[in-house]
């Protein structure tokens, strides 16, 4: 027997090569205990950890030391690992200081890591649960699924048929055919939850067995495996599926008949199964018809319940019944029998098991708490809600523990009971149960929703004035922040709700709309995103009925403007720095008031400033932000009192050239409305620098900057070089290709071209050479890179645009591939670039915040501060000032050494780079200036902690965007982050419809320059007013009318470049 140190820095290492931030405890408890399992004659039998080839060592660390897996109030344990507490969920996690420890001490060796892998195989499989043996078998499977997902499934889907037979399955025939049922039991209750499509599935891996076992002479559970394997071959489209496995004839055990209905049940649910020529769907759902237990008089208890799952009561009636030796087994049946809607009969199984139960677990029990809460729900559907009451009492009065209210049983309960209320129009008593469960953040989105819907059903039921079921605090709202976190069922009972709402909104209520529309467009935006969902009849009924009343508040609004100008009101809007927006400009005819106005009077003088923080990949996040400004500003535009603009660029003279768009349900996209025509200035740094090159110098929208930083994603971070080294211990080699990376933002350039512009040639010749500087009047781009020559060191602001500094000369040769490649070159992760003689890298080393050194190059150019200043965060917590610590040890490395040293940094995550962000030293800037509109909207739960570079899987990163999508929007629910956002649009859209009303909107808008269309001269004119000037000293002998003014534009604006 190993010391016990010796065993606890075993265990500390196998804890840490799972790779997950924490691990349910149970993991380990249910590993090293027996558990309940199948024999091969389809009853249930206990086996040992050991028998399934849990490592001994393990086994003896646990009954030495179950403190350290069943005691929360241990904390820290070894300096090693710590236990937390979540839903009464006991979870362990290494701390900062084991990372570190552990790192050093570990240097596996490729045995080491196959005993590694074996022994995470072997304790997954010993752990979970098998198929209708446990109670809590969905309990538990749902809590190991993230393991599961992260540790466990990529590691058999890298299997070969060399490891399989090498090291994977045991030697011995008679344990091999052990193994193999467990991981078969695994695969299909994995696949059920995750489903057969998801590309995590390692569905090659048994057909690899199949090859491996094809000379064993195991027992008929071979032939099962070689069946079920030709299945699943069959759905994948790898061979053709034979009749012959299906037939009922098939040598096989009870054990092994079972598992085969229970895959043929699944596949024949799976709609992509039904929906591929390929999927033999009509001879899996003849096999399943015909599907029997071995012995129709004498089942095994496996087989009922199989058959209670999926078999017909026609089938079942023909079915003798076996005799349950455990209660487990018992309340299952019962809890299949709710499933199949036989609640009569489910009653009577889960009435007959509560006291077996409470007796074995106990009366605080989750098993308990299980079957009780599925028990009241039976007896709520058949209206007997005053039992469903006295059986939830009892249970609920049982417990002495505040804390399982939010263990998952106990939120069963408390629905339920809320339920039997409401069934009873007992709606006030409700109220307190849900808001309970609505309330608390500790509980998961599921239930939270359910409890929301079941709120709103009740107030509306109650009659409660239809506003309140729009104002912030309602569950419509709640339920709002949950919806990208729950299933699809859900998604669409919320739809439901939220239309019935909307249909009883009275006429006389449309003036207070405003809270109804902004909860509408927010659904839209989360919601339409969802095939499965906008194509069915709830979602059809809900934009039936939100259209009906857009339009109804339309016109409503048109009726009461025709009662004012009616009645010869004259309103204009006056913003806080005086510019007077008239309401009535000219239809056609371009306005001569600003001929001669400055650029520090009117809209023009009013800058607005957008910047973007630095974060690797999480720099998605803050586009995901904008995407939120601009489908508000959108909103604004459309609704606007002073007529609809269907894009940013429209203007009160020109024809809207996109024409009026369709309704604006149908899409996500909101590519009409762009970023550059709303603020003057945009800056960012590293990948925050792409955004805004994307979203300033190329003009993109900001869903083209999305799509277009996934392909970034997909073509350099989803492909790392094969030899590379994040350690302090070897010579520097950045983690992905800078050719690669080049070659991408070379493709960003191209796609912001319009098709048809330029052939394939001249567009590759654009994109190598189009230059970061840029003429004309359109939106400024600053990115930040960290620059060295000749051992100086310094931010390097790379403009687009010419200022009066004369070494700005440096930043004009540059070009747009290589300006995104300064800015964005992490050491860690890519090459750094030469450019001039100097070598810039990652602005983030300077400046992970540009805002403090934008506001200041924005002063020094107009001697003001802008209007409006927003800054975009990506998750990083960070404080008042940015310092690059260049300490005398530093100066005197080489460039390559010190690239080593900042290695180490971010490997580590040391602060000795970059200790604090300088946000503080901007906002502080900014007060001094008289900047009210300054705003910092940056996600800080925990997006900060996905990595600078993950991209999951390589192949798309839909796993790593999900999840940023996820923890933005729950962000951008926030009725904070809300009025943030409106506060920004509202400043947005008055100054652009202000501006609009000017000449020099359209030299803004598309970049364009005027020329005379009577001299053979190519001398442009930025300004309309230059043409006219020209026209009236040159051509004043041709006379034209305003409207001939008008007609002669088209023919004598030129633009500059031709952008999407």
């Amino acid at each position: 027997m190993e010391p016990k140190q010796d065993r606890l820095d075993r265990f500390f290492r196998l804890f840490q090569s799972f790779q997950c931030q924490r691990i349910p405890s149970h993991l380990f408890i249910r590993a090293c205990e027996s558990r309940p399992t199948w024999s091969s004659t389809g009853e249930i039998i206990e086996r040992l950890p050991l028998e399934a080839g849990v490592p001994e060592w393990l086994v003896e660390l646990y009954n030495d030391s179950k403190s350290l897996f069943h005691d929360t109030e241990l904390g820290n344990h070894n300096g090693y690992v710590e236990s937390t507490m979540d839903n009464g969920v006991i979870y362990l996690q290494v701390t900062d200081e084991g990372h570190v420890n552990l790192e050093v001490a570990q240097s596996p060796s490729v045995i080491d890591e196959r005993v590694s892998a074996q022994e995470r195989i072997a304790i997954i499989l010993q752990a979970f649960p098998s198929n209708n043996a446990e109670i809590l078998g969905e309990e538990i499977i749902d809590r190991l699924m993230d393991v599961v997902n992260i540790s466990i499934l990529p590691l058999l889907s890298s299997l070969t048929e060399s490891d399989i037979e090498g090291w994977l399955l045991p030697k011995n025939l008679e344990k091999r055919e052990s193994y193999l049922v467990s991981l078969l039991e695994f695969l299909y209750q994995v696949i059920d939850v995750l489903g057969i499509e998801n590309p995590l599935i390692p569905l090659p891996l048994l057909r690899q067995i199949s090859n491996v076992i094809s000379n064993d002479t195991i027992t008929n559970f071979s032939v099962a495996w070689k069946g079920i394997s030709q299945i699943l071959d069959a759905y994948s489209g790898d061979n053709a599926l034979q009749s012959s496995f299906l037939s009922p004839k098939t040598s096989t055990d009870q054990r092994s008949n079972a598992m085969v209905g229970h895959i043929l049940s699944m596949l024949l649910s799976n709609k992509a199964l039904l929906a591929e020529p390929k999927a033999p769907a009509q001879m899996v759902a003849k096999a399943l018809s015909d599907w029997r237990p071995l012995s129709l008089s004498s089942p095994s208890t496996m087989e009922y319940l199989a058959a209670t799952s999926f078999c017909s009561q026609s089938q079942i009636d023909t079915i003798g019944k076996p005799s349950f030796v455990t209660v487990d087994t018992m309340a299952l049946r019962g809890l299949l029998l709710s499933r199949r809607k036989q609640h009569e009969d489910a009653v009577k199984i889960l009435n007959s098991t509560i006291v077996d139960i409470s007796s074995l677990y106990g009366p605080s029990s989750m098993d308990l708490g299980i079957v009780t809460a599925e028990l009241a729900n039976c007896y709520n559907i058949l209206r007997q809600e005053d039992k469903a009451e006295e059986c939830l009492r009892t249970t609920l009065q049982a417990r002495q523990d505040g804390g399982l209210s939010t263990r998952r049983d106990g939120i069963y309960l408390m629905l339920a009971l809320a339920d039997s209320f409401i069934g009873r129009a007992r709606y006030q008593e409700s109220v307190p149960i849900l808001e309970s469960v609505i309330d608390n953040p500790d509980i998961s989105a599921t239930f939270r929703m359910m409890s929301a819907l079941r709120l709103a059903r009740s107030r509306r039921r109650m009659h409660e004035d239809t506003k309140k079921a729009f104002e912030e605090d309602s569950p419509l709202w709640t339920g709002l922040t949950l919806l990208s976190h729950v299933p699809g069922v859900l998604t669409m009972e919320y739809v439901e709700e939220l239309a019935c709402n909307i249909s009883e909104i009275p006429k006389w209520q449309l003036g207070d709309s405003e809270k109804t529309q902004e909860l509408i467009e927010a659904v839209n935006s989360v919601l339409c995103r969802s095939s499965s969902l906008t194509n069915s009849p709830c979602w059809e009924w809900y934009t039936k009925l939100q259209q009906e009343y857009l339009e109804q508040i339309i016109k409503a609004t048109k009726i009461n403007k025709g009662k004012e100008n009616g009645e010869g009101k004259q309103n204009e809007h006056k913003n806080e720095m005086g510019t007077s927006i008239s309401s009535h400009a000219s239809p056609r005819l371009p306005p001569r008031a600003d001929d001669e106005m400055s650029d520090d009077e009117g809209p023009w003088s009013e800058r607005l400033v957008l910047s973007f923080d630095a974060g690797g990949v999480r720099a998605i996040s803050s586009l995901l932000i904008l995407k939120r400004i601009m489908h508000r500003i959108r909103e604004l535009e459309l609704l606007h009192p002073d007529g609809p603009a269907y894009s940013s660029s429209s203007c009160s003279w020109t024809r809207n050239e996109n024409g009026i768009p369709g309704v604006l349900e149908e899409s996500d996209r909101i590519d009409e409305f762009l970023p550059c025509h709303y603020f003057d200035y945009m800056a960012g740094t590293s990948t925050g620098g792409l955004n805004s090159i994307m979203l300033g110098r190329l003009r993109m929208s900001v869903d083209q900057a999305i799509d277009n930083f996934i392909d970034f994603g997909n073509a350099v971070f989803g492909q790392p070089r094969v030899f590379h080294t994040t350690s302090a211990y070897f010579p520097v080699r950045a983690k992905y290709s800078a050719t690669k990376a080049r070659e991408a933002f070379k493709k960003i350039i191209i796609s912001s071209y319009r098709v048809g512009t330029m052939d394939t040639a001249e567009l590759a010749v654009f994109a190598k050479t189009e230059p970061f500087t840029k003429l004309g009047r359109c939106t400024r781009t600053m990115v930040i890179s960290y620059r060295v020559e000749e051992g100086a060191e310094s931010a390097h602001i790379w403009k687009s645009y010419h200022d009066l500094d004369s070494k700005a000369s440096i930043s004009h040769s540059a070009t747009i591939w290589e300006v995104a490649c300064a800015t964005s070159a992490n050491p860690v992760y890519l090459d750094a670039i030469e450019i001039n003689g100097a070598t810039h890298s990652d602005g983030a080393l300077v400046a992970n915040n540009p805002s403090y050194k934008v506001l200041q190059e924005i002063y020094l150019q107009h001697n003001r501060a802008p209007s409006v200043f927003v800054n975009l965060g990506t998750g990083r917590r960070v404080e008042t000032k940015v310092i690059l610590k260049n300490d005398a040890k530093r100066r005197d490395f080489t460039w390559k050494q010190r690239l080593q040293d900042l290695n180490r940094a971010f490997q580590s995550h040391s602060t000795e780079i970059y200790t604090e962000s300088n946000t503080g030293q901007w906002l502080v800037l900014a007060e001094s200036m008289g900047l009210k509109h300054a705003y910092r909207l940056n996600v800080e739960r925990n997006l900060y902690q996905i990595p600078y570079d993950d991209w999951r899987p390589a192949s798309t990163g839909k796993t790593t965007l999900l999840e940023m999508a996820d923890i933005t929007e729950g962000y951008l629910r926030q009725p904070g982050v809300r009025n943030v956002i409106n506060r920004i649009a509202e400043e947005a859209v008055r100054i652009r419809r202000a501006r609009a009303n000017t000449e020099r909107w359209e030299a803004f808008t598309k970049n364009t320059v005027y020329m005379c269309p009577f001299c053979h001269s190519s001398q442009p004119y930025e300004l309309y007013a230059d043409l006219r000037a020209h026209l009236d000293q040159y051509h004043a002998e041709i006379k034209m009318s305003d409207s001939q003014w008008v007609s002669l534009t088209p023919r004598s604006r030129r633009p500059l470049f031709t952008r999407l």
